[in-house]
């Protein structure tokens, strides 16, 4: 037993290093109960292969059938799948030919929507992370780019333009992105 607790505990101090690595990365800090919901957040998807296989609008929607407590749970895991599909496998978005932002939207609304159906002391919690949504993902996505690139250039503008991801708009400027000469002002060249 107490092996198996060494284990854990290794675990979760890996997944937190992780994390402070790409806050560091960019610039910005999590305070301990969101960095600690996103570490047990990635300790349980981790395990599934299975992460999103059906249509996250349609398990949304199924979820307000359901009595409170297990539509509280499965909009809890529609806004953790969203989340980690944005951050770490932004590039299934463009399998199921959508952009980023819709799991962006679907993860913040289901987080939104646990706010104001909790009691308060746990509502704070996804309100945050509901507000917080777009900086979470890019921490997961600074992770996702220590090993390869999280997105290309058009989906980065995409994602930038459709949720003010600082860092997508980094790595889109980081790409140069060419003009065409037709687009350059004549008048200037002079």
């Amino acid at each position: 037993m107490a092996h198996n607790l060494i284990l854990e505990q290794t675990e979760v101090a890996q997944w937190h290093s992780l994390i402070r690595e790409a806050e560091e990365q960019c610039s910005c800090h999590l305070d301990e109960s969101m960095e600690s919901y996103l570490v047990f957040t990635l300790m349980r998807f981790m395990k599934d292969q299975d992460l999103a296989t059906q249509a996250v609008a349609l398990d949304y929607l199924r979820s307000h059938g359901l009595p409170r407590s297990l539509r509280i749970e499965q909009l809890r895991d529609i806004g953790d799948q969203c989340l980690l599909l944005s951050g770490l496998y932004p590039q299934r978005a463009e399998k199921r030919l959508v952009r980023v932002s819709y799991y962006v939207n679907m993860g913040r609304s289901a987080y939104h929507h646990i706010s104001d159906n909790v009691q308060q002391s746990i509502a704070e919690l996804y309100r945050e992370l509901a507000e917080a949504f777009v900086v979470l993902m890019d921490l997961l996505q600074a992770i996702r780019e220590f090993s390869s690139p999280a997105l290309q250039p058009i989906q980065n503008l995409e994602l930038w333009s459709d949720t003010g991801s600082t860092a997508a708009f980094d790595r889109m400027a980081g790409d140069a992105m060419p003009l065409h000469e037709s687009l350059i002002d004549t008048r200037t060249r002079q």
